[in-house]
């Protein structure tokens, strides 16, 4: 039968059977599919619930881990440039260290203002900065949660082609 004859006989027969189990067939298949995507779309649904849940649980256990510095035991007024904090932090200097994390591997090139500018840009404001004089890594204490668990969950940046880690601080050894 040619492809013409072909179409015809699909468009025009009703009464044949192998007609009848190909649509009944296809009719099946829609419906398994559009099944399977309000599946898919209920799981996704659950899913970012689930994430949701996950980051705030996170949030609260690095809460109880956070590693608090003794802002007291540093002078803000030295030469060394090692604290940068905003007038608006300075007035709450004793305030909690809730969002600060810290930044590893913080080698040349990378400076202090590539640093912030680059946190600043990729998570939220930067508050406090802190860098050690002999390690290389770094304090950064973020002004608000948001760009303090993104920075958290990101886990790391690229900066000046240099892989700069961010995480929990650790407590302090005695």
């Amino acid at each position: 039968m040619s492809s013409m004859s072909m179409n015809n006989h699909y468009d025009h027969c009703n009464n044949c059977i192998e007609c009848k189990k190909k649509h009944n067939q296809i009719e099946e298949y829609d419906k398994i599919i559009s099944s399977l995507r309000a599946k898919i779309i209920v799981l996704q649904d659950e899913l970012l619930l689930a994430q949701k849940e996950i980051i705030e649980y996170q949030g609260l256990i690095n809460l109880k881990r956070i590693d608090y510095v003794d802002s007291a035991s540093h002078s803000n007024d030295d030469d060394s440039g090692q604290w940068h904090i905003s007038s608006e932090r300075q007035r709450d200097f004793v305030h909690n260290d809730q969002f600060k994390l810290f930044f590893g591997n913080i080698v040349s090139p990378i400076t202090k203002n590539l640093l912030i500018n680059r946190i600043e840009n990729d998570f939220g404001r930067v508050v406090e900065y802190y860098k050690d004089p002999i390690s290389p890594f770094a304090f950064v204490h973020f002004a608000d949660s948001s760009g303090y668990y993104t920075a958290l969950n990101q886990g790391s940046i690229r900066v000046e082609g240099v892989n700069v880690r961010i995480e929990m601080p650790r407590p302090k050894r005695t």
